[in-house]
């Protein structure tokens, strides 16, 4: 029995506590509620991008980006929410919003006016981010076409290794160690 149907059936008239007809048809007006409750929340999180699930679609149908159903809702989500924030004058501030709904920070763009080139450094966790993939393609729609674009990473160097015990040594995956070149 579910909180809400204890709650209505503690509020009834003494003499319908020991009804089984009454019981029963207050835990089905009960159960209703909860699922009304449930659909309810559910429909509140598919009106945040942040927290939608089947809703994607339709922020993705708005924004002209294909349906991909097989990818997770994460990458979807920061497709949907490249595109969502990246109308507007072009700026490092842009392809950095852009970049973060992605990796969730830690970015850092410059542009390099001699090279024609925007700069994106990922200052965050070690190694290429999971989604890159995703960040670049946001990241081609919204450059100018004429601009070239190059990616950093953060790594861990010979110095950063003195800092750490043998155990979390032994546990860093090799792509998050710069290469010797």
């Amino acid at each position: 029995m579910t909180e809400r149907v204890e709650r209505m059936l503690s509020q009834a008239p003494e003499y319908y506590e020991t009804s089984a007809v009454y019981a029963e048809i207050q835990a089905a007006q009960g159960n209703e509620y909860d699922t009304e409750d449930n659909k309810n929340a559910d429909l509140k999180a598919q009106l945040r991008i942040k927290t939608a699930t089947w809703g994607l679609k339709y922020y993705e149908d708005q924004l002209h980006i294909p349906t991909i159903t097989t990818d997770s809702y994460e990458t979807r989500r920061g497709r949907v929410l490249s595109r969502w924030r990246s109308p507007g004058n072009f700026s490092a501030s842009l392809v950095k919003t852009v970049c973060e709904s992605f990796v969730n920070g830690q970015v850092d763009v410059t542009f390099d006016m001699a090279k024609s080139e925007v700069i994106i450094k990922f200052n965050g966790p070690f190694g290429v981010p999971e989604k890159i993939v995703d960040v670049v393609e946001a990241v081609e729609n919204v450059i100018h076409a004429h601009l070239g674009k190059s990616f950093s990473y953060r790594y861990l160097k010979i110095n950063e290794l003195n800092a750490l015990k043998i155990k979390t040594l032994n546990e860093t995956k090799l792509n998050n160690f710069a290469s010797l070149n």
